[in-house]
């Protein structure tokens, strides 16, 4: 069927234009859930960032924060790729921009980069809506547009870094 196949193609190139309220407000629970839980391990994985011998040092249960942080992780971008799709490079640009203006304490990164991947998305699917209106690209295409050089970026950095070491 035509429509079930735009469908997929939709979900699979992420799209937020075809979801009831109803279906996002069940989604905010795990939303929430999971965020609550992830900045209330920030003060640990603040630790970690010094290294695992220190955190360990200081009382952190290394094992046990990564498995709590990849349970909630999992939690909430599950229950948004159920949603929305898949929407690419949002993950991966925001938390590294966020870095550059509040820092890297987690407990600050982590409400910011929740708040400013809500904004970034919604002008994503603003632009995603009147580009080429009145069709309608699906938001994946313009977060990829912008995420793709982005990565590179990274790699380009990061492979300078090696170098001069």
């Amino acid at each position: 069927d035509f429509y079930q196949a735009q469908g997929l193609l939709f979900w699979l190139m992420g799209s937020l234009s075809t979801r009831a309220y109803l279906t996002v407000a069940f989604i905010w629970v795990y939303i929430v859930v999971g965020f609550l839980w992830l900045w209330g391990k920030g003060l640990s994985l603040n630790l970690i960032t010094l290294g695992e011998e220190a955190a360990m040092q200081m009382g952190v249960e290394i094992g046990s924060v990564q498995r709590q942080v990849f349970i909630a992780s999992s939690l909430m971008i599950g229950a948004m790729v159920s949603v929305s799709g898949m929407i690419g490079f949002v993950g991966l640009m925001i938390p590294h921009v966020m870095r550059l203006i509040v820092g890297s304490d987690q407990r600050l990164l982590l409400p910011a980069s929740f708040l400013a991947g809500g904004i970034f998305l919604s002008w994503a699917d603003t632009l995603a809506r009147v580009l080429l209106a009145p069709a309608e690209l699906p938001v994946g295409i313009v977060t990829a547009f912008l995420g793709g050089p982005f990565f590179f970026f990274l790699l380009y950095r990061e492979g300078r870094k090696k170098l001069s070491l």
